[in-house]
């Protein structure tokens, strides 16, 4: 990119798209390969990610909003990029308790299922889940929801090896059953 910041800015103010474009192919890549890194984005998370970043950009520049540059355009891009990588990635990683609970398997779930008089709201599995421990809510969610196999939950939690994530994983889920057997004994009262 040879146009100085303030340039770009004029460039756009003005409706030059040009500039736009030009910082869209320079960047894009190297944004991807970071966010996917740097967040453990998935790539289409990031594409998308970058382009609502240099629509902010434009719109920034357009509304008044950005009148200066005080960093490199790259610093500016990343940085609205990053957030908006971060906003997607949280987005689809919600838990929504009550459909992807059929995903937990083994007897305790079963167990725990066979009841049919207890019906569980999101919320009350929410409430369960809340309650355990920040480390058992994180072993699930990387389990469960985000598909992760043992060997990358001991790597994420920093655990000695595959065997000590299965086993905190086992412990933690059957902390969340007893949280919400708990949880169904209360309403029954």
């Amino acid at each position: 990119m040879t146009s100085k910041p303030q340039n770009i800015i004029q460039q756009i103010k003005l409706g030059n798209e040009q500039p736009l474009i030009d910082l869209y192919k320079l960047y894009r890549n190297e944004f991807i390969a970071w966010s996917c890194k740097e967040f453990r984005a998935k790539e289409e998370q990031a594409k998308d990610a970058f382009q609502e970043a240099i629509l902010d950009f434009q719109q920034n520049i357009v509304s008044g909003k950005l009148t200066e540059l005080i960093s490199s355009e790259k610093t500016y891009l990343f940085q609205i990029g990053k957030h908006k990588v971060l906003n997607l990635i949280k987005k689809e990683s919600r838990i929504t308790y009550n459909d992807n609970l059929h995903l937990i398997k083994g007897k305790e779930y079963e167990d725990f299922m066979n009841d049919e008089n207890q019906a569980y709201s999101q919320e009350q599995i929410s409430s369960a889940i809340k309650k355990l421990p920040e480390d058992c809510q994180k072993v699930l969610k990387l389990h469960y929801f985000n598909e992760y196999d043992m060997d990358s939950i001991a790597r994420e939690m920093s655990y000695k090896n595959a065997d000590t994530a299965k086993s905190k994983k086992s412990v933690c889920l059957k902390n969340l059953i007893n949280e919400l057997n708990k949880l169904s004994k209360i309403l029954l009262f």
